[in-house]
């Protein structure tokens, strides 16, 4: 399994940034409510920790070693809601989940997949973004309009990752409609699977829908995105298992942020695609309720 199921972003860091920064709204005072015993422990503690990734575009990444992205604008607008300090701790992937899991962390504000495996010892807060693979095609070829049309096309994938886990599921949908599965051709990373993609070695790259947004915007006369071939799979905000008082929190302010639309803007700015669907609790692979 690669660290998200999704998104390969080449994780070589191994320096963690610290940056650290404190919000009070204009009337000194919370626009969300919070528990008066999670209040107290915040500031007994004197902030939240959150921790975010370091190299995750276009969620999470440093630019000129200063943090940008999805989830660093997200944190800003919880910060300007707050009257309390919020810390943030920049860091690789690896150690993310484990310190919320571990409670080195409060939050792991990050677009993390929500997994069978990660609900035994997190919690997650309402998704914030889709993470389901889908395929990219060469703009010019005319012979892809649909997911039928793959049946014994060539497919471009990620080596160990969840591209080539979706594999299956194209698979099983092909047959079921009479088709069959083409040559897989499995590479080091993405980089090489486009490329491979431009010089007709495939005919199509999978990926998690996101990434093939960006990059369809980055180089739209070169290639156009196609549907989704695997279940759907969410991302979202994780906090240590049993924190419900610091998860409802959470879900209250990502449920304003969707009424007022700047969820929306914000997925449309960086994700370069919008998810007006998403559902309000989180929910595993294949939209699958969480039972515990």
């Amino acid at each position: 399994m690669d660290r998200r199921f999704f998104m390969q972003a080449g994780v070589g860091l191994t320096l963690a940034l610290i940056a650290q920064s404190c919000g009070t709204s204009k009337n000194n005072s919370s626009d969300l409510d919070i528990s008066p015993s999670l209040l107290k422990k915040i500031n007994q503690k004197g902030f939240l920790l959150v921790a975010t990734e370091d190299d995750y575009p276009p969620f999470e990444f440093l630019v000129n070693g200063e943090p940008t992205g999805f989830d660093h604008e997200l944190l800003e607008l919880l910060r300007a809601k707050v009257d309390f300090e919020i810390q943030q701790e920049i860091m690789p992937w690896q150690g993310l989940l484990p310190g919320v899991a571990e409670g080195k962390y409060d939050v792991a504000l990050s677009a993390a997949i929500i997994t069978d495996e990660r609900i035994q010892t997190l919690d997650f807060t309402m998704p914030i973004a889709e993470s389901t693979i889908a395929y990219a095609k060469r703009k010019e070829d005319s012979s892809i309009q649909a997911i039928a049309d793959l049946s014994g096309k060539a497919l471009g994938v990620q080596a160990g990752g969840a591209s080539l886990e979706a594999v299956a599921d194209l698979e099983a949908t092909l047959k079921a409609a009479g088709g069959e599965l083409g040559e897989v051709i499995e590479y080091g990373n993405f980089t090489e699977a486009y490329q491979g993609l431009v010089e007709q070695q495939v005919d199509v790259v999978l990926n998690n829908i996101v990434s093939l947004s960006v990059l369809v915007d980055e180089k739209p006369a070169i290639f156009a995105l196609g549907e989704r071939v695997s279940p759907k799979a969410y991302a979202a905000w994780a906090v240590q298992r049993g924190n419900q008082e610091l998860l409802d929190f959470l879900n209250q302010f990502l449920a304003a942020v969707r009424e007022t639309g700047e969820l929306q803007q914000l997925q449309e700015k960086w994700l370069k695609i919008t998810f007006e669907d998403l559902p309000t609790v989180p929910l595993l692979p294949g939209e699958r309720p969480i039972e515990r």
